[in-house]
């Protein structure tokens, strides 16, 4: 991974996007990349009853802080106090949140050490056998039971395990091959104590690449494949897998090298797998209960309209009326509420973020000048 990666947790930043579409058209492939699926499902219990749509907290970054607050835009608080931090994923039982403490930035490029904060500010090193774990945003998952995360770094995928006031990270998965194989984006298979990510082998020359959709049990085993392509890659690899809420379809994104489809559905209960989705569309997510998802058909034009693709049916059906300034949303987790980012200053990393109903309806701003931004599970 070269020691760096994009600013985001949402993996694909608009700005991100917008570059890599250019730089693309102009090599024939109109693609465009997904943003990181949410890393919520289903409602938290808090107390023993159900979080109300307006008590669900939404965990954004601001200069270097991680900030959480309720959907209502009330109670505000910081609770990363280093001003060193990007933001992960949510754990399953919505009180923790995977981070990158000691962070370097270099314009879209982040660094930083793999670390988990809860909602009171104390953070939890992850180290691995020489100590902290260096790591990039996207690259970082929690299993199941909430108290393991899974890591991707070079050629090697760690399982971190939580012992006392540390998270301890062993091997999983290596390669062994060094420079001519990568692994990227772990990801939770919902329902399931299995993962997936990708590798990548070098194709030849000019940036060909081999890149492989795998899954593996969190105990360790043999990979399974489930998809391959041969893409454009330099850098990081241009692919991701959003898994639906029931773990039964991935949405599989890889940029293909030449002509080809960016977008696939893959149906794990019946095998099939088909080309979906538009070259220009992007910014998808799952809705809840996995039969539906929401994306943006225009994205790479930078049109706001989103539409939701059925994925039993294959037909497509309007969203919700956006507001024509959202650079992205993200729906939460129980479907009742929106977040609408709206982009702050010309850089493409800042963003004054809005929360409304699921109509879209009558935004309320909840923070100025934020960079990722993630709905509570």
């Amino acid at each position: 991974m070269g020691g760096s990666k994009r600013h985001g947790g949402k993996f694909w930043s608009l700005f991100f996007c917008f570059l890599i579409s250019a730089l693309l058209l102009a090599a024939g492939s109109g693609c465009r990349g997904a943003r990181e699926a949410g890393p919520g499902r289903g409602g938290p219990v808090k107390q023993g009853r159900e979080i109300l749509p307006e008590e669900r907290l939404l965990a954004y970054e601001q200069e270097g802080c991680i900030w959480v607050v309720r959907a209502s835009g009330e109670g505000a608080r910081k609770i990363g106090r280093t001003g060193s931090m990007a933001l992960g994923a949510w754990a399953p039982d919505g009180e923790r949140i995977a981070v990158l403490t000691a962070v370097e930035r270099s314009g879209e490029w982040v660094t930083g050490y793999a670390g988990v904060l809860d909602l009171k500010g104390k953070v939890k090193p992850v180290l691995g056998p020489q100590g902290p774990l260096p790591l990039e945003p996207g690259e970082m998952a929690w299993l199941p039971e909430g108290d393991s995360l899974v890591l991707a770094s070079l050629d090697t995928i760690w399982v971190a395990r939580e012992e006392g006031d540390v998270f301890r990270a062993r091997v999983l998965y290596t390669s062994g091959k060094g420079g001519n194989e990568r692994v990227w984006h772990p990801r939770q298979i919902p329902r399931e104590n299995r993962i997936s990510f990708w590798i990548t082998a070098g194709e030849g020359e000019g940036g060909r690449v081999k890149a492989r959709l795998v899954t593996l049990p969190a105990a360790g085993g043999e990979p399974e494949e489930l998809f391959s392509q041969v893409i454009w890659a330099s850098g990081e690899a241009p692919v991701e897998a959003l898994w639906s809420p029931d773990g039964r379809y991935a949405l599989i994104y890889a940029e293909p090298a030449g002509e080809g489809s960016c977008w696939w559905l893959l149906d794990r209960k019946s095998g099939m797998k088909k080309a979906v989705l538009s070259p220009t569309a992007g910014d998808p997510q799952w809705l809840p209960g996995g039969e539906s998802l929401v994306y943006a058909p225009q994205a790479q034009l930078q049109v706001p309209r989103y539409e939701v693709l059925h994925v039993a049916t294959g037909e497509a059906s309007p969203f919700a009326e956006v507001p024509g300034w959202a650079s992205w949303l993200e729906v939460s987790p129980d479907g009742k509420k929106i977040l609408l980012a709206k982009a702050a200053g010309e850089d493409g990393f800042k963003w004054d973020l809005y929360v409304a109903g699921a109509d879209a309806a009558s935004p309320k701003k909840v923070a100025s000048g934020a960079g990722d931004a993630a709905w509570q599970p």
